[in-house]
């Protein structure tokens, strides 16, 4: 009768999102049974991210190319042969990479009424992370004027723009990063509404009015706005 079993004593294993695995059972027995896998209990699905090779030394070896979060579950090889069958069962679980922010919210942002701010991270983790923006201590609601952008392809930016600033957008923004791997908080940016920009002051001159016996020393500045 045909044997399988696991090169380890536990069968489990695990395996980054996205990375390359395999998963090897050793078949011993008296001639060369078929040794069919199944995952979660029905046959392995066909397609070109698995492969499955057999050596001379009775070891049948599943490979996962690129995998993915649906490739967690339970694999299991059946060897039969004309006087009976055996099997062995291996469970793989898919992680992730934690997120990290690599570039946080600054603590401060002053914006100006009717114009438009924008508020920027950048962060990195396998699955590409969620966010989940905060205003106060409430998740932000999109509107025509709330808007967010996710990175695509190697980008890892997240952007909150909203435009035509109100006075009831001054609040405190922060968000939440989060995959499978886990999740984290940004800081805090105090927003400040102001009905004009900062004001800019340039030096034009510093001269003195001589009023004997006084004397006064004036500095020019000029307010650009």
């Amino acid at each position: 009768q045909p044997k399988v079993e696991a090169p380890e004593p536990v069968n489990d294993q695990s395996c980054v999102i996205g990375q390359d695995t395999q998963i090897s059972l050793e078949v011993s027995e008296i001639g060369k049974p078929q040794v069919p896998w199944f995952f979660n209990n029905k046959p392995l699905p066909t397609n070109d991210r698995f492969e499955v090779a057999h050596t001379e030394d009775g070891t049948s070896t599943l490979s996962i190319r690129q995998a993915e979060f649906g490739d967690k579950g339970v694999y299991t090889a059946r060897a039969t042969n004309a006087v009976g069958e055996a099997k062995a069962k291996t469970t793989l679980d898919i992680a992730g990479i934690k997120p990290t922010i690599n570039t946080n919210l600054d603590a401060t942002l002053y914006a100006t009424n009717g114009e438009t701010m924008i508020l920027k991270i950048t962060a990195s983790g396998t699955p590409k992370p969620d966010i989940v923006w905060i205003r106060g201590n409430d998740e932000l609601i999109l509107t025509d004027r709330i808007k967010v952008a996710k990175p695509t392809g190697d980008d890892d930016a997240y952007t909150l723009s909203i435009s035509n600033v109100q006075p009831e957008d001054q609040e405190e923004y922060s968000a939440q990063i989060s995959n499978i791997g886990g999740s984290l908080q940004s800081n805090k940016c105090k927003v400040t509404v102001s009905s004009t920009s900062p004001g800019l002051f340039l030096f034009l001159s510093t001269y003195f009015i001589v009023e004997s016996p006084l004397w006064v020393w004036v500095r020019v500045f000029c307010n650009l706005q």
